[in-house]
This record gives structure tokens, sequence and C-alpha cells, in this order.
């Protein structure tokens, strides 16, 4: 195998993973707010939870975005941590689809999903063919890889060096399970991870009892997009994960154990067409061992899906600080819109929810601006969608509040819930602009960013945090010295917004800095300007009571979201 082998083949694995995740992106976004409204509302027994994760993960064919639906569901409360459990017993079910999909040898056909794809993308006329289009594309690629990498390891046959490494790594159970494993979280794909194994097995460089131990690994590896997922987010995040890692780890040692004693072998050559003995349909035959793998392995945990979630429970206790929403209603129960005055007071609970949110936002931008995390500030997105999220949430909770009262108090608070709502909303974007700013226009521009402005957006930085930590507090009792304190804080952010305006482009005109430190520095200082006022109305509308005056009375309803009163 020389270099250009190499080459290929690493080559021909980045096309794969890079078709996997055009595939499974765009699936997602054509049916991911579907499937998450499905999980929402099938999953009250493990047993139908088990279902539903296997018709999620098969549609969007990524058990690690079902993942991360499950921690934010679980994490908002509407679904409890045994309920997830049969979710991620199917969702490992779900995603063998694509092992199957493999085994049926489409690679001779790859081009013409190519040809099918690319003609669709440019002819796109919506934006949801142009989707479908990358989803037909990404398929394609991911045969086109799969044949790259087997015509690359081809000559590996030939070597007698080669083929006793790979047989003696993947026919000891612990190397050959850490392997899979390990090379499943460095390249956060079980489905490339046992494309691979495939082409392995299929140039004869492997065993099928090699090939077994590296697809057990595959599946302890893949609960590593969990735990990544669960990080800086609560206990019951991580107790999924906790979940998902245990029950493979526990299934791996089962199943490795009956493949060293013969007995699994046995059984998949059985059910399997050909002989794997002389090394017939190897590809079908092991697509058939991961599935039965994980299928056996569920009907086995079902019934203890109790104990799993117990666990993991006393594996990671809770935490007191453990208390941030991650885009799921926690307080909005629609038992409770009767009582309106009861509703309203959860309703408010779940802005301050989404105010932490920003809070989050906040902090992780300029984080990732000062360690130049690229990571980072792509999770700042995330929490933007998951902030948009609950405010649609709360909009649908009050507007069934509106509907259900026959208060006139409480109708005259609906508009100005709904107003302030949106205020906070818009305070995501602005964490999204602040975050655009710093970690786009600042980090990238050419001439080093200047001290003196640093010092500046450190300044105003510091005391919009600070309105902020006091907005939050203000929503749990609406007390008011915390009125008086951010009224006061959003008069000190204008006059500094008035004068390091002023500065700035004072030393812009007299040459005194780079023109572009001192643009982005006054794109800065008036993002933070814009968030003062924001959160200076919801003091106003949380001292009148949430009630509007006849101002805002007179407009209609559904015109009050994106009403402002700067």
């Amino acid at each position: 195998m020389n270099f250009i082998d190499i080459l290929n083949f690493f080559g021909s694995l980045a096309l794969f993973l890079f078709g996997m995740t055009k595939m499974s992106d765009n699936l997602q976004a054509v049916a991911g707010n579907e499937m998450r409204r499905i999980l929402k509302k099938l999953t009250n027994t493990p047993l139908r939870g088990v279902f539903v994760g296997i018709a999620v993960t098969g549609i969007i064919q990524s058990s690690s975005a079902t993942s991360v639906m499950l921690i934010g569901l679980v994490n908002a409360g509407i679904m409890s941590l045994n309920q997830a459990v049969g979710v991620i017993m199917g969702a490992n079910i779900g995603t063998t689809v694509t092992a199957q999909l493999i085994a049926f040898k489409l690679g001779d056909y790859a081009f013409a999903f190519i040809i099918i794809g690319v003609t669709l993308l440019l002819l796109k006329r919506s934006k949801s063919m142009e989707k479908w289009s990358q989803i037909i594309l990404g398929f394609g690629l991911i045969f086109i890889g799969l044949n790259g990498m087997s015509s690359a390891v081809g000559p590996l046959k030939d070597s007698e060096i080669a083929r006793s490494f790979m047989v003696n790594l993947s026919s000891n159970p612990i190397t050959g399970i850490l392997t899979g494993a390990l090379f499943t979280m460095l390249i956060q794909s079980s489905s490339a991870s046992i494309g691979i194994v495939i082409v392995l097995a299929m140039n004869q460089l492997i065993p099928f009892e090699g090939a077994l131990y590296l697809v057990f690994g595959d599946n302890i590896g893949t609960t590593v997009t969990a735990w990544m997922a669960g990080i800086g987010a609560n206990t019951t995040a991580r107790r999924v994960a906790m979940v998902h890692t245990v029950f493979n780890v526990l299934g791996t040692i089962i199943f490795a154990i009956l493949t060293y004693i013969g007995i699994y072998p046995k059984i998949i050559n059985m059910i399997t067409p050909g002989d794997i003995l002389r090394g017939e349909n190897i590809a079908r035959h092991i697509a058939n061992s991961h599935t039965l793998f994980n299928v056996t392995n569920t009907l086995l945990f079902l019934p203890f899906t109790g104990f799993l979630a117990t666990l993991a429970t006393r594996l990671i206790p809770q935490k007191a600080s453990d208390t941030v929403s991650m885009g799921e209603p926690r307080h909005l129960n629609y038992l409770l819109v009767g009582n309106t005055e009861l509703a309203i007071e959860q309703s408010i609970k779940e802005m301050r929810e989404m105010l932490i949110l920003v809070r989050k936002a906040f902090i992780l931008s300029f984080k990732a601006f000062h360690q130049k995390n690229y990571r980072m500030q792509k999770n700042v997105d995330k929490i933007e969608s998951a902030i948009d999220n609950l405010q649609k949430e709360i909009t649908l909770y009050l507007v069934a509040v509106n509907d259900r009262s026959n208060s006139d108090a409480i109708t005259k608070k609906i508009p100005a819930l709904l107003h302030t709502v949106n205020d906070i909303e818009k305070l995501g974007d602005y964490a999204e602009e602040i975050n655009k700013i710093l970690n786009e226009q600042i980090l990238t521009q050419k001439i080093p960013f200047h001290p003196e402005f640093m010092v500046m957006i450190e300044e105003i930085h510091g005391k919009m945090m600070y309105m902020l930590d006091l907005s939050i507090e203000y929503l749990v009792n609406f007390d008011n010295d915390y009125t008086y304190k951010i009224i006061e804080m959003e008069g000190r952010i204008n006059q500094m917004h008035h004068d390091l305006r002023i500065r700035v482009m004072d030393q812009i005109q007299q040459a005194c800095c780079d023109s572009t430190s001192g643009l982005n520095t006054i794109d800065y200082i008036d993002a933070i300007e814009m968030i003062a006022d924001k959160m200076k109305n919801l003091v106003k509308a949380g001292s009148h009571k949430f009630v509007y005056d006849p101002l805002y009375e007179r407009l209609p309803l559904e015109d009050l979201a994106d009403y402002d009163d700067d």
C-alpha cells in the first residue's frame, strides 16, 4: 500500500463522512421538527419509546441527532428518563439501517444517485427540493466513498504483514472492541465505522469474528455524541448519555462472550444467505450481526428500563445548579390553562428560562472570542434556536390562556406578556449579533484589534451582563429594588454608549487608529445599547403588572409579537 493508496483511502473516507453528514443533516432539516413532536407525544411507555426511536432514527439516519433531541426533551421535563431509555434502545436499532443499505451493494449505482442529486440541485425551485437533492447526493457520496476505500485497501490483501497485524488486532476481543470504540469516537459516526469494517472484511483483511468485535466497539463509541451534547448541560442530560453507554457496554460484554465461544457467529451464519466460512456475502453477515445485536440487546434490557434509569441516577447525582433549559419548555403545563393566574405565572417562569439562555449565549460568545474557539462560538447559534423555540411555545401557551379566560384583567395582560416574550427573543438575536461581531468581524480583521477598544468593549460588556443578571433576578418576584437598579443601569449604558461612540469616531477621523477596529467597536457598543433598551422594556412591563396603556390595547393581538416601544 503506497502513498497514493493511503491518500485515496483517507480521501474516500472523507467523501463517505461528507456524504453521511449531508444526508443526515438534510434529513433532519426535512423531518426534524416532526420527529421532535413524535418524540414528545408517543413515548409514554418504554416499549412505545423503542418503536419511536427506531422510526425517528431510521428516518433521519442519525442516532446522535436522536440522542441530542432526547437530551433536550428530558432536560425540559417533557419526557422522563425511563421513557428516554426506550427511545435510546430504539435508536440503536434504527441506526443499523445504514449498514443494511451498504450491504445491498449499491456501489455500482453510486454515480446514478450523484447525477440525480446534482441535477435536482441545479434545477431547485424550493428550499425543500434543495434539501432532497442534497439527501440523494449525500447517499451517492456514501457509496463512492465506500468504493474508493475498498479499492485503496485492496493491495493490503497481498501483504502478509498487514493482514497479520489486522487479524491480531481485531481477533482479540479486548483490542477489537477498544479499536472499534476509539475509532467511532474519533470520527463520531458509527455508520462510517461499520462501513470501514465491511470494507476490511470484504477485502479479507479481518476475519468475521474480528469484524464482530469491531462492530460491538462501534456501538460503545457512538455514545460519545450524547456525552458531548451533555457537556455544559444539566444532570439529566448526562444521565441520558450514561444510560446509552451502560446499555451498549452491557450488551457488548454479553455478545463478545457469545462470539468468543463461537455461538454468535454460527447464529449469524444460519440466518444469512451464503457461507461465511468461505467468505460469501460477508457484508450482509456484518450488517445482520449489527442489527441482531441491537434488537436482541433491546429485548434483553427492555424489562429493566427502570433499573437502567435508577442506575444512571445513582451514578450521576442531581446538582442544584442544573437549571438551564435546552429549548424545551419546562413550566408550560396545558392542564393549568383553566387556572389563568397560575398559567401566567408559569409563562413568566419560562420567560426567565429564556433570559438564562440569553445570558449563556453572551458568556459563550465572549469566551469563544478570548479563546478563539470556533466550536464554542457555533454553539451560540444552537442556543439562539432554543430561545426561538421557547418563544413559540410561550406564545402558543399564552394564546391558549387567552382563549380560556373570561377575565378582563387576564386578557389585558396577554398582549403585554406577548410583547415581553418577543423582547426577550430579540435579546437572543442580539446575542447572535454580538457573537458575529466578536468572532467573525473582530477576529478576522487583518490588522490586530486596537487595545484601547478592547478595554471599551470589556467595560460595557460587564455592565450589560450585570444588568442581565438583575433582569433574571427581577423575574423571580418583581422586586422594586431591581427595577430601580435596572433602569439606572440602562441610563449608564446609554451614556457610556454615547461617550464611547464619540471617542471612537474622533479617533477614526484623526487617524489615531485603524478604521476597521473602530467600526467593529461601534457595531458592538450599538448592539449593547439596544440590548439594554430591551431589558428596560421588560422592567417597564413588569412594573405595570404586565398591563399596557391604551396604546397597546388598541393593537391587534397578532401585531403585538412584532411591536416595540423603543
